[in-house]
């Protein structure tokens, strides 16, 4: 198990980083930390008690090691090929903390490994192939646009129909709503792939450095829930499954790369790539057990370490460059 982090230690980090990332924002037009999560305040509520996205979740614990392809394709320090010690989060979608695990959404993995070194890295991952906003005044956009006017109270139907009309203009964006809409719920926090969605630099032991996004595949298989069972499972079956399938032997998932191929968009994560473009296993995540209630030392992680340069790197993508000084707002905020 990793070392425990100060809560002062963590607020102060996450202060300070965002205060980088938003000095380094190039583009005016992007909107900078505080605004993205003051968006999501607006639409969802103040952040002081809970994360704003899958804020219904359960921690759990175990370890992750890369392959001799993973080895070969990162120099990072969590591809070493050693076991890297994992702390995990699985979660659900939306704004409530007791959202219903049969409600049609994403469920989420995030990781923290530490490496026998100590080197950490994080991520976090969901339940759909693409994500929800194509640039990050999109995300908020989006969210200003189910918020309600502090003027009326009401939701303000001249941002509504802006927001709808980009999306028409801009297809992609829905992309995500129509696989959710397609594939039914989990039936297990354990058998259902989980995208990273954005593209990642890998750079390998001869130098060469790929663009790459990757998935986490179930080894149990993918299995979804029925009509029938989305109506009888009821609002909290997740957590205890995952307990009960975790103490009968461990939970794995394969760790794929997919590289892109002639023409694929890197920088758009609202576009899946081809699935015929080139794939390797690079790790495995092996989770050995899941905390008994709420709780748990997933908790205070924002999951904002998102690289281990040079191994691995951030690309260009608009939302992923945004990414981690927003979870930093939005850890300072709710951390006493």
């Amino acid at each position: 198990m990793t070392r425990p982090i100060r809560p002062s230690v963590l607020r102060a980090g996450a202060v300070a980083l965002a205060a980088v990332f938003a000095t380094a924002t190039p583009a005016p037009a992007q909107p900078d930390p505080e605004t993205i999560v003051n968006a999501f305040e607006a639409a969802l509520g103040p952040i002081r008690t809970h994360r704003p996205s899958h804020p219904k979740g359960v921690c759990a614990a175990g370890h992750f090691t890369a392959t001799p392809d993973g080895t070969r394709l990162s120099v990072a320090p969590v591809f070493s090929g050693q076991r890297n010690n994992a702390i995990i989060r699985f979660g659900v979608a939306g704004a409530n903390p007791n959202a219903s695990d049969s409600a049609r959404g994403t469920r989420g993995l995030s990781i923290r490994f530490e490496s026998p070194t100590g080197d950490l890295f994080e991520m976090a991952n969901i339940s759909a192939p693409v994500f929800g906003a194509d640039k990050p005044e999109t995300l908020v956009n989006g969210l200003l646009s189910r918020a309600n006017d502090p003027a009326t109270g009401r939701p303000n139907p001249e941002r509504a129909a802006a927001y709808a009309a980009y999306v028409a203009a801009n297809p992609t964006v829905g992309n995500q709503g129509r696989y959710l809409a397609a594939n039914n719920p989990p039936a297990s926090f354990a058998t259902t792939p989980y995208w990273g969605v954005n593209t990642f630099l890998f750079r390998g032991q001869d130098g060469q450095q790929r663009p790459a996004r990757w998935v986490f595949e179930p080894r149990a298989g993918t299995e979804r829930l029925t009509e029938a069972q989305m109506q009888s499972l009821g609002a909290n079956f997740l957590a205890d499954e995952l307990r009960r399938r975790v103490g009968a032997g461990p939970v794995e998932f394969d760790m794929v790369l997919q590289f892109p191929g002639q023409g694929d968009d890197l920088l758009n994560p609202t576009v899946a790539w081809p699935a015929d473009r080139p794939r390797t296993v690079v790790g495995r995540l092996t989770v050995t057990s899941v905390e008994a209630g709420a709780g748990g030392p997933c908790d205070p992680i924002s999951f904002m370490i998102l690289d281990q340069a040079p191994g691995i790197e951030m690309s260009d993508d608009p939302v992923l460059q945004a990414r981690a000084a927003a979870y930093a707002v939005s850890l300072s905020r709710r951390t006493p």
